[in-house]
């Protein structure tokens, strides 16, 4: 069992490095931030007795200050998760249910997956890179048995968000060259 920290007192300068630690190890939107640091407020207020309310303005500088340097940027946060996750085969329907969860606003969640949909193709993209590398479909391992999974592979697919159309194009297309 992991031993808790002796809570410290909340001032600005303390928040802050937290927040820039936070923000080193792991990249996220200015809502994990905000629960991040809400919650060291919240120690130090049950803990030392320290005042709520400046631990709330504390928190709302800190965050302000970051946004203003540049540091913390719910755009470009949720462009560069939306370009990580597509590359490992989410769908428009994973992305935005991850990016709701981290705390970003759904206009800046379709601004990037709109940014990152060239013309429709990357949701098919997407979709064929989760098939490949669960090998389902045309890249199925033992090619004999592709016709008997295809419903299995097609609910894998719509499982993961994937549309009805868009899960049977995957599952359908005949490759040249399936990869290993």
């Amino acid at each position: 069992m992991t031993r808790r920290r002796k809570a410290k007192e909340a001032t600005p300068a303390y928040l802050e490095r937290v927040a820039l630690w936070y923000m080193a190890r792991h990249p996220g939107s200015t809502a994990r931030v905000r629960r991040t640091l809400e919650k060291r407020v919240r120690r130090s207020v049950e803990a030392l007795g320290t005042d709520p309310v400046e631990g709330a303005e504390a928190v709302a500088a800190v965050l302000a200050k970051l946004e203003r340097l540049g540091l913390l940027d719910d755009a470009r946060f949720a462009e560069a998760r939306v370009r990580s996750l597509r590359r490992r085969g989410k769908s428009a329907r994973a992305i935005r249910a991850a990016l709701r969860r981290q705390g970003v606003d759904d206009a800046l969640v379709d601004r990037a997956l709109s940014v990152h949909d060239d013309a429709g193709d990357a949701e098919l993209a997407a979709a064929r890179a989760l098939a490949r590398k669960r090998r389902l479909g045309p890249w199925r391992r033992d090619p004999a048995t592709r016709a008997d999974g295809r419903e299995r592979d097609l609910a894998k697919l719509g499982r993961a968000g994937y549309s009805f159309d868009v899960a049977r194009r995957v599952v359908d297309e005949a490759l040249d060259d399936p990869e290993p």
